[in-house]
């Protein structure tokens, strides 16, 4: 595979509509930099009868360290540049500009990466397509779902659930590629700060996308923005009080405290770490449900169903 890139280009041209509290530019025929491959990707005959049975994902662990040309997501930087706003604090994304002028973009380009082959890419460009197919999908699935204003159920519900992605021939979840693709194959724990949540309390909307040759700086940018986000660690004496980001993804930490509250301390401003300094256990801390939207209305939203009482590993 000579030049990897992303195979998408968008068909439809978007504007955003006069009310759309985003931005008064216009989003104009969004388009990938990179384009299909002439190059055909090699393909595996067999490999899914192959597949041990009781790892359905293990053809994700596999990896091309050779492959050296980046796959370019800037079509997803641009799209977050039009929908996002950066300068309230808080990321906050528009739905309704989404949903009114922008789904058809978010469909054309995580149906592009799904066309892409990861087990034939190196580690790094992995890394930042899992990132980007996970953020364009909860994008997505929330605006299908909006108007919505607490997104716990959302969040707990089938749209997390079920298996309606698809590379190399496996199904897969958005639970799936944050339990086991990236806590598995990766097990970096600064990934989880780089993972969409829809709500107020979660990680930061990127600027930029993820992308292979600067993933590790990304990495570390992310992990100390939510960090250092206000309500994210809360210390009362030597106890932790975390967002359910961290402590509900233990997996990402070997399961162990130690290894989490080390984490935090690498990643916290100095005010943060000296009360870190104190502590020797975690708890899940509150967490904000309500959905990181531009400028919501109250009478833009339907009411919350009712959650099933856990919360969902994908907080």
């Amino acid at each position: 595979m000579d030049n990897p890139r992303l195979p998408f280009a968008l068909s439809r041209p978007m504007t955003l509509g006069a009310s759309a509290a985003l931005a008064t530019a216009a989003i104009i025929a969004l388009q990938a930099i990179a384009q299909q491959s002439t190059t055909p990707m090699p393909t595996m005959p067999g490999a899914e009868a192959n597949r041990p049975a009781d790892d359905p994902f293990a053809i994700f662990a596999m990896a091309d360290e050779a492959q050296k040309a980046p796959i370019s997501y800037a079509v997803w930087s641009e799209f977050v540049g039009k929908l996002v706003l950066f300068d309230t604090g808080h990321t906050e994304i528009g739905y309704r500009a989404i949903k009114q002028n922008a789904a058809p973009f978010l469909d054309d380009f995580v149906s592009a990466i799904q066309t892409l082959r990861p087990e034939l890419l190196s580690k790094k460009e992995q890394l930042a397509l899992w990132i980007n197919l996970y953020n364009a999908q909860v994008v997505r699935v929330t605006t299908q779902r909006y108007p919505v204003r607490n997104v716990e159920a959302l969040v707990n519900g089938p749209d997390w659930s079920t298996q309606s992605l698809g590379l190399s021939g496996i199904k897969l979840s958005l639970n799936d590629i944050r339990t086991h693709i990236l806590a598995r194959y990766f097990g970096d724990p600064r990934i989880l700060a780089t993972l969409l949540v829809p709500a107020q309390g979660g990680p930061e909307v990127q600027k930029q996308a993820a992308s292979g040759p600067i993933i590790d700086a990304q990495l570390n940018a992310a992990a100390a923005q939510y960090i250092n986000q206000g309500g994210v660690v809360v210390v009362k004496a030597d106890v932790a009080y975390v967002s359910p980001v961290y402590t509900l993804n233990r997996m990402y930490f070997g399961g162990e405290d130690a290894r989490l509250i080390a984490h935090l301390k690498q990643f916290a401003k100095p005010r943060l770490a000296a009360k870190l300094a104190t502590v020797t256990r975690v708890e899940t801390g509150k967490f904000d449900w309500a959905l990181n939207d531009v400028v919501p209305r109250q009478n833009d939203f339907t009411a919350p169903s009712s959650s099933n009482g856990e919360q969902s590993s994908g907080s």
